[in-house]
C-alpha cells in the first residue's frame, strides 16, 4: 500500500473509533421510575443510612420488584426524607388488613403470619367486621401521596449537540471514502 492510502486508512479507522466512542458515551441511558426500576429512592437512602436488606428475608421477597411503597406506603419518588415518609407505615404487621389485603385479598393473614413468626410478633388487623366482597380490583387502603406533576417538556433522547458531534465524523468518513474511491 502507498503511504497516502495508509494514512487515509488510519484516519478513517480513527474517525470510526471516535464516532463509536462518542455514540457509546452519549447514547441515551435507560431511565427508570421508582418501583419499576432498579434503584428507588427508598433503596438509595436505606442502602446506607438505615440498611434493611440485611434485616431478614421479608425485605428481600418484595425487594426484587423494588416496591417498598406497596407495604409501607409513603412516597418512593422523592429523595427528600420528610416527603418520602408522609403516610408511611413503619411496621405493616401492626395492621395487616391495611398493609397486605389490597395485594393479597385471599391469603393476606397467612402471608403476614410468615413474617410475624420470623419477627416474633403478633400481627394485628383492622379488618372490617362485615367484610365486603372483594372487587376485581381492590384499591390500596394505604395512604399513597400524590406524585408531583411535572411541567417540563419531554426531553428528546438525542440533543442537537450530540447529533452534531456524531454527524461530523460520519460525514468526514463518507467524504474520505468517496475521495479515496474516486481516484
Amino acid at each position: 500500500m502507498s503511504a497516502p492510502k495508509t494514512s487515509q486508512l488510519r484516519l478513517c479507522a480513527s474517525l470510526l473509533a471516535l464516532t463509536i466512542g462518542l455514540v457509546a458515551l452519549f447514547a441515551p441511558q435507560t431511565a427508570g421510575a421508582q418501583c419499576e426500576d432498579s434503584s428507588p429512592s427508598c433503596c438509595t437512602c436505606h442502602a446506607t443510612a438505615h440498611p434493611v436488606f440485611e434485616q431478614g428475608e421479608w425485605h428481600t421477597i418484595h425487594a426484587r420488584q423494588e416496591c417498598c411503597r406497596a407495604c409501607h406506603g409513603g412516597n418512593d419518588r422523592t429523595d427528600d426524607q420528610d416527603a418520602a415518609h408522609v403516610g408511611m407505615m413503619l411496621h405493616p404487621l401492626e395492621d395487616t388488613y391495611l398493609a397486605c389485603h389490597a395485594c393479597h385479598p385471599e391469603d393476606y393473614r397467612q402471608r403476614a403470619e410468615v413474617f410475624a413468626v420470623v419477627l416474633h410478633v403478633t400481627p394485628q388487623s383492622s379488618e372490617p367486621k362485615t367484610p365486603s366482597p372483594v372487587p376485581t380490583i381492590t384499591p390500596s387502603s394505604i395512604l399513597l401521596t400524590p406524585l408531583a406533576q411535572t411541567t417540563t417538556a419531554i426531553t428528546p433522547a438525542w440533543d442537537w449537540p450530540v447529533v452534531l458531534i456524531i454527524a461530523i465524523p460520519v460525514i468526514a468518513l463518507a467524504l474520505l471514502w468517496r475521495r479515496s474511491h474516486s481516484s
